[in-house]
């Protein structure tokens, strides 16, 4: 056992900070983190549901990056006919601008069409389409 009193303080610093490196470097093993799903798009529009508008989804046509898996739905919208379409929620206050390019990385797409149930507004416009669950997203650019 190294017996470290009789040594002056300046001499015992290098013998710590080996003690706490060695510590910190030997608990470093765990394993890293999967890689999410990604997907990247084009706001194209949302739905009118809700007064209260952070309740609405937002459509995203899923065609941002080449080779891009067909997991939407299509969807015609103002005479333009989109192929890859999904509905998302809590879609960022930044992000929701018609044409806006976006990227998701999420966890779970639905399998069926979701139709949106509950309206508050007089029209509702809603669309039957497979919906996203956002776990990050960002611009692309």
């Amino acid at each position: 056992m190294l017996i470290l009193n009789h040594y002056p303080i300046y001499r015992k610093i290098p013998i710590y900070s080996l003690l706490i490196l060695l510590t910190t470097c030997s608990c470093n093993n765990k394993e890293p983190l999967d890689a999410l799903p990604n997907i990247g798009g084009y706001v194209i529009g949302k739905e009118t549901c809700h007064s209260d508008e952070r309740m609405d989804y937002w459509l995203i046509d899923c065609t941002a990056y080449a080779n891009q898996p067909q997991i939407g739905d299509t969807l015609v919208l103002d005479g333009i006919t989109y192929t890859n379409v999904l509905k998302v929620k809590g879609l960022s206050k930044g992000l929701q601008q018609i044409g806006m390019a976006v990227s998701f990385d999420y966890n779970e797409i639905t399998p069926n069409a979701v139709i949106t149930t509950g309206c508050t507004v007089v029209d509702p416009v809603t669309y039957p389409l497979k919906e996203l669950f956002i776990i990050y997203q960002g611009e692309i650019r």
